[in-house]
């Protein structure tokens, strides 16, 4: 069963809820690269919320780069704060077709668009956030909505299983993981975005889409790849 959930942007605390079941296919040889922004990490003039004295969140509105690092703070319960140093490495734009062989999906779910995102993250807090699914963390931002990732295992979807943070996840441990998210027909995925407790401007990264990258496939030789295909 696939699941997708998505928010207008202007009302971050409402997310919209829809069972979808998987695949069908989807042309991604004309797609276009998202235009990366700027990169740049400032000391917020105040906490948002409360973190440890040596960490230093990122500036709520502020634009990094694929590869570029923001820490950010959310409450994962009532009185309990997560802190993660978050870098977007990649944002691979994919098919139903190439990524989900043999899925049944229904024609609503086919016409979306399929991304991958792949990310690592770095415990920066004092709480222990194994198990943690970053569904309200990072979200896809198409322009209009904001797309939760979807979780699947790594038999179902080998190439980006969209695993949540191993247990335990104490200060200090670090692991890179792969989210999925749908894209609504005529949208694109512009940035990654992460909306701070509050209200306040939201934290994002975008930059060029890559190819996805395969299973056991090293980073260099995907990257020589994508050289050689542009």
């Amino acid at each position: 069963m696939l699941s997708l959930r998505s928010v207008a942007v202007p009302a971050l605390a409402l997310a919209v809820a829809a069972g979808l079941s998987g695949c069908g296919s989807d042309d991604s040889k004309d797609a276009r690269k998202a235009k990366p922004t700027a990169s740049a990490t400032t000391t917020a003039p105040a906490d948002y919320l409360p973190v440890p004295d040596d960490v230093t969140l990122t500036e709520p509105g502020t634009s990094l780069a694929l590869g570029t690092e923001g820490v950010v703070a959310f409450q994962r319960r009532q009185d309990e704060v997560g802190v993660l140093a978050v870098t977007v490495e990649r944002i691979e734009r994919t098919s139903f077709q190439k990524s989900f062989p043999g899925w049944n999906v229904d024609a609503a779910t086919a016409a979306r668009t399929p991304y991958f995102v792949r990310v690592r993250v770095t415990n920066v807090g004092d709480t222990d956030l194994g198990g943690l699914r970053l569904d309200n963390v990072l979200w896809a931002d198409d322009g209009t909505n904001l797309e939760a990732p979807n979780y699947y295992t790594a038999d179902q979807l080998p190439v980006c299983s969209g695993d949540p943070l191993p247990a335990p996840f104490a200060a200090g441990a670090s692991v890179e993981l792969c989210q999925v998210y749908f894209i609504a027909p005529t949208h694109e995925l512009v940035n990654v975005s992460f909306p701070p407790f509050g209200g306040l401007d939201a934290v994002t990264w975008s930059g060029e889409l890559s190819k996805v990258k395969k299973p056991g496939k090293k980073a260099e030789k995907s990257a020589e790849s994508d050289e050689k295909a542009s």
